[in-house]
């Protein structure tokens, strides 16, 4: 069976709305991702090509500027995984978080342990140069709990963790950065799911 005109019509509107939502991607790519569609457009529509079949098969697929941003978003997630830097690795993952509630999770999880992996490295660090006024300090009367970390100035409580900042900082920093990044690889690897409308 073909398709009507106005199928293929209808077809042809959808496929060069999701062609101009994918102009950033290689224009190789943006061939291969639109002549799958169309495949999988009329693999849905073989045993009935009516308009009605057409349109539920295209709506079924969501809008093309949804579809799209699946696809830039696996793009990303993709040379993410290759180039396994944590900047490449964050941007990837706010553009899975803009499509889902996981990718939301992953994000912010992701984001937590760079910046604590961060400023506890940052704080070993200062920690070497100040060792007396860099730390994690506490207070804790009975009108009063508070906990924060502080290099220099004035501060009140007392130092908690003491010469372990030292390794906590040195090498539990980079630890936990490292294992931030791997968390999110594997995040992808585990829940992504890029072809959603199959």
């Amino acid at each position: 069976m073909t398709l009507s005109i106005e199928s293929r019509k209808s077809v042809d509107a959808y496929l060069a709305a999701l062609r101009r939502q994918l102009r950033d991607l290689l224009d190789e790519d943006v061939k291969d991702i639109v002549e799958e569609i169309r495949m999988h457009i009329l693999d849905k529509t073989a045993e009935d090509c009516s308009p009605g079949a057409v349109a539920a098969a295209l709506a079924a697929l969501g809008n093309p500027e949804e579809l799209a941003a699946r696809y830039r978003t696996e793009e990303l997630l993709q040379r993410a995984k290759l180039s396994r830097t944590p900047a490449y690795m964050l941007h990837s993952l706010l553009h899975w978080a803009l499509l889902s509630l996981l990718g939301l999770l992953v994000f912010s999880i992701s984001v937590l342990g760079y910046v604590l992996g961060g400023g506890l490295f940052i704080l070993g660090v200062l920690k070497v140069f100040n060792y007396q006024h860099t730390g994690l300090w506490g207070v804790f009367t009975e009108h009063e709990w508070s906990l924060g970390f502080q290099s220099g100035g004035e501060h009140g409580g007392h130092e908690l963790l003491g010469v372990w900042l030292l390794p906590l900082g040195l090498l539990g920093g980079p630890v936990l950065f490292f294992l931030t990044l791997r968390f999110g690889m594997w995040s992808v690897r585990k829940f992504w799911r890029p072809r959603a409308w199959r």
